[in-house]
């Protein structure tokens, strides 16, 4: 068992549960509030929290974020702003405009495709990519077999890219 501080705990996941609650909201205030509200349920927690295996954690910390964002959403409203993580930092990547306009189309496109799916095909696929779970920790967190989420995350997946092919956007 790794020997944990509160620190640790949010440098390595704050990240995971930036991302759980903001597919849930799609709103960058009301996710940072949740997140802070996660993270003072972990230091209120600290002496159950620091026993946890890591998978066991991230599972915990995810559910958190997820059932946080669901009270959440159901005492506010919804309002996309951004889908960049809290403090991260817009590089200069010399694109040009239209680049950059063909990107955001892009992005936009899928977000709206992972939106649109069921829950059963979104919550891992989000778990995987935003939130850097392995399948086996998404299988723990949602009480389901490895071969249960990796069937779901294909097809999902391919949901998304049927419905990205209709828009015209192909994948790379």
């Amino acid at each position: 068992m790794p020997e944990r501080d509160f620190d640790s705990i949010y440098e390595n996941y704050s990240r995971l549960v930036y991302w759980a609650a903001y597919r849930v909201l799609s709103d960058k205030e009301m996710t940072e509030d949740v997140t802070q509200n996660v993270f003072m349920s972990v230091l209120k927690n600290m002496d159950s929290v620091a026993e946890l295996s890591d998978a066991q954690l991230k599972g915990w910390l995810y559910r958190v974020a997820v059932n946080a964002a669901l009270d959440a959403k159901r005492r506010g409203g919804k309002e996309v702003l951004s889908d960049e993580p809290v403090g991260a930092e817009v590089a200069d990547t010399g694109a040009t405009p239209e680049d950059e306009v063909m990107k955001s189309d892009t992005r936009s496109a899928v977000k709206e495709a992972l939106a649109a799916l069921d829950d059963k095909y979104r919550e891992p696929i989000t778990m995987y990519y935003y939130s850097g779970m392995s399948v086996i920790e998404i299988a723990d967190a949602l009480g389901v077999s490895e071969g249960t989420v990796k069937s779901r995350m294909a097809r999902g997946r391919k949901i998304m890219a049927q419905r990205l092919r209709a828009k015209g956007i192909e994948h790379e």
